[in-house]
Formats: structure tokens, C-alpha cells, sequence
């Protein structure tokens, strides 16, 4: 998707994001802002449903992992786009 729009920004420097690009990336109330090289980087924050966290865990807990590698196998799978199609394989190393 490489489609830009020009959006005006208020005297709060308040913007709208437009409908289309708010609806594909199924935003909800909250995004996060980053400063990047010639602009902002605007994402969506997507919230786990209730009880997902645990679940994971216990799913990662089974498949072996433990300590560090649990925490960073954790942030992978809550961080990614395709969180909600969340599932571990069999294999250890793959989420």
C-alpha cells in the first residue's frame, strides 16, 4: 500500500487519518508515533483480547521455552502485525 494523502493538521496539531487507511489497518484508539528520517511513523496499537496473554504464555511454557527466550518469543508474537492468528507449532522455534 503506497498510497498518499494530504490531511491538514489543526492549531493543536491535531490531524484526521483518513477512513480508508484507518479501517485497512484496523485501528482503535490508540497508535504510536514515531520520529523517523524525513517524517513520522504512524502505527496502530492493537490490544490483546482478554485472557490472550495468558494463554500464550502457557502455550509458550509448554513448548519449552523459559527465561529469556520465553520473554522474547512473548514480544514477538504480542508485537507483530498478525497477532490475532497467533499459533506455536510444533516446532520450538517457530511462532
Amino acid at each position: 500500500m503506497s498510497t498518499q494523502k494530504k490531511v491538514k493538521v489543526s492549531k493543536q496539531r491535531q490531524m484526521t487519518i483518513p477512513k480508508e487507511y484507518f479501517d485497512a489497518l484496523q485501528m482503535q484508539d490508540e497508535v504510536t508515533v514515531e520520529l523517523v528520517e524525513g517524517g513520522i511513523l504512524i502505527k496502530p496499537v492493537h490490544k490483546l483480547p482478554e485472557g490472550f496473554a495468558e494463554q500464550l504464555l502457557e502455550s509458550l511454557v509448554e513448548k519449552g521455552f523459559s527465561g529469556q527466550e520465553l520473554v522474547e518469543k512473548f514480544k514477538e508474537a504480542t508485537q507483530s502485525a498478525g497477532w490475532s492468528t497467533f499459533s506455536v507449532t510444533e516446532e520450538k522455534d517457530t511462532i
